[in-house]
């Protein structure tokens, strides 16, 4: 199913848009340039999730005295870090 969404945007922004869905680049039109934008935030967004679950998994292990290996602290570091780019 798919639905119509009106957006205004100032002049500035339009242009930009313009820009980067005319055709010759990798996006033939602003709903498709729309789209892969809303994608990658959701993907964005999924990986912060991802992220907090590990930090609550591993603090949940922590508190019940369980160490984690020093391996998945640096996993659930470089995480966060590549959260924070």
């Amino acid at each position: 199913m798919t639905s119509s969404l009106h957006v205004s945007l100032p002049d500035e922004m339009r242009a930009f848009v313009d820009m980067r869905a005319n055709g010759k680049s990798q996006y033939t039109t602003p709903s498709e340039y729309v789209r892969a934008l809303i994608r990658e935030d959701m993907a964005r967004e999924e990986d912060r999730r991802y992220a907090i679950r590990s930090l609550l998994r591993a603090e949940e292990e922590f508190l019940s005295g369980k160490m984690l290996p020093l391996s998945a602290l640096d996993t659930i570091d470089a995480e966060l870090d590549e959260e924070l780019r």
